[in-house]
């Protein structure tokens, strides 16, 4: 199965990245498994630290072949990697770190011995530091602080 461009691709994101031409994609969203034990339909979500990132390294390497030189890629992480994955972002694959934003929420897992998580790390990365989309003037994209209560 080769994924499609435009359409939702049910398929391991490594393959599917692997099916699409280098340089192609405008935006890249990923909010893989955070390795935190969490009891997913097929994947293991336990691994060792080192297998993880490995693992990582591979997804990432196509999300930056994947891109186009003026892409975006955004990566949604929880804590126990994110300034690991920041750093390999970064380090290994020339990526820039154009934002971290905390996005917080009041949904979610109920922890019976240590406190919910409540937060997700966001990453908007980009290809090259001068050339990049990003539409600040658009009207979702800012808050208005006065219809803030």
């Amino acid at each position: 199965m080769s994924a499609a461009i435009n359409n939702v691709n049910n398929i391991d994101c490594i393959e599917g990245m692997q099916s699409l031409a280098t340089g192609s994609v405008d935006l890249v969203f990923a909010d893989p498994p955070f390795n935190i034990g969490y009891d997913y339909d097929v994947y293991q979500d336990n691994l060792e630290s080192d297998d993880y990132l490995k693992w990582t390294s591979r997804w990432i390497e196509q999300v930056v072949r994947v891109l186009k030189d003026n892409g975006t890629f955004w990566l949604a992480i929880g804590d126990e990697y994110a300034a690991e994955m920041k750093v390999l972002m970064q380090r290994e694959f020339g990526l820039t770190c154009r934002s971290w934003v905390i996005w917080y929420y009041t949904f979610g897992v109920n922890c019976k011995n240590k406190f919910s998580r409540s937060h997700t790390h966001l990453f908007h990365m980009v290809k090259d530091a001068d050339q990049f989309t990003f539409n600040a003037d658009d009207p979702g994209i800012r808050i208005d602080r006065k219809s803030v209560v």
